[in-house]
């Protein structure tokens, strides 16, 4: 399998977690002695919208004077969208006064996790899995609201503005192939992420992130997959095709053991399949919670593995001298010159 050298140019889409919001629940009150809650949801993204969030899952504790003991008050629970707003449908909880509350709350594209942790006022998400499997490529959100202090009475609900945690990426394939040849992109695989981590909601951070698999250049089979919906495409010259976005955990990787393959088809003037070479890159890639990153490759001939029609000149090639040539015609300019007669 050939080793590709092209380049990755990343562009990173600056797609801020839950920048641009719209209060989901309207026209209904605003206040009560009942604990409610309130979502924002970033309109930007693909995953999760206002249009499409319909639940989340809520964990609560409290203190109250001088303990620091925290009494919890929600531990899982589930909190669905209806006509009248956000509700649980378990027994209420109420507001107690001057009472401190903590709320944590996350959705998996509308569903839950079995890896949370909730221990006194501490949420983590322990050995969460960004894998390619179908369950684990799912949008991940979480909010947090804090040092809530409980009312006797005009307590507003909990507002929860959430936020993507994970990475997304995508690629970009550019044809830089001479105008008569087109080229087909395909089976795009990412490999040798490090796909399980520990999300602590008190700090909003991930850590211990590591392989599930080996990390064996030599068997790339036995690495960590996922594959990346890419479009079917023939392109010509200076055209592109996007991949879809898949999602990663975030993590800073010290070494270029990251891979991207693809496959690449390249056809001639005629028609005709010049090649078909599954080729591969490795990278160094930092990607940030709640970012995604669009990387630009170009893909050329020399690139590809075919090698261009070069020329050079002889290593004997003089074009210093001439050769000295012969010729047996003599001239006499000194000589009596007759002419001849011309016949009667």
């Amino acid at each position: 399998m050939k080793k590709t050298l092209f380049m990755l140019a990343v562009a990173s889409l600056a797609m801020t977690a839950c920048t641009n919001t719209e209060e989901v629940e309207q026209g209904f009150a605003q206040t009560s002695k009942q604990i409610g809650f309130v979502s924002h949801v970033n309109k930007n993204t693909r995953a999760l919208i206002n249009d499409n969030f319909e639940q989340f899952s809520v964990f609560g504790s409290y203190t109250k004077g001088t303990s620091t003991i925290p009494v919890q008050i929600f531990n899982k629970t589930v909190v669905t969208k209806g006509e009248n707003g956000w509700n649980y449908t378990d027994e209420a909880r109420y507001w107690i006064q001057d009472a401190t509350y903590t709320f944590y709350a996350y959705s998996k594209k509308n569903g839950v996790t079995n890896t949370t942790r909730f221990e006194g006022a501490s949420l983590t998400l322990d050995g969460y899995v960004v894998d390619g499997t179908e369950a684990n490529q799912k949008d991940l959100v979480f909010a947090e609201a804090k040092n809530i202090i409980g009312k006797e009475s005009g307590n507003e609900k909990v507002p929860f503005d959430f936020k993507h945690i994970l990475s997304k990426i995508a690629f970009n394939f550019t044809s830089n192939f001479p105008k008569d040849y087109t080229v087909t992109v395909d089976q795009v695989l990412i490999r040798n992420m490090r796909d399980k981590g520990t999300f602590t909601a008190s700090t909003g951070t991930w850590g211990g992130q590591f392989r599930s698999t080996g990390d064996d250049i030599e068997n790339p089979d036995d690495m960590l997959t996922i594959n990346v919906t890419t479009p079917d495409n023939t392109l010509a010259k200076d055209e592109s095709i996007e991949t879809g976005f898949i999602y990663v955990l975030p993590f800073a990787y010290q070494s270029p053991n990251v891979r991207l393959y693809f496959r690449l088809t390249i056809k001639n003037g005629l028609g005709e399949k010049v090649s078909q070479k599954v080729n591969f890159g490795a990278f160094k890639p930092t990607w940030e919670k709640g970012k995604a990153y669009r990387y630009n490759v170009t893909l050329t001939g020399e690139e590809a593995g075919l090698e261009k029609i070069e020329f050079t000149t002889d290593k004997d090639m003089n074009l210093d001298g001439w050769e000295t040539g012969t010729d047996n015609i003599e001239f006499n300019f000194g000589s009596q010159v007759e002419t001849p007669t011309p016949e009667a």
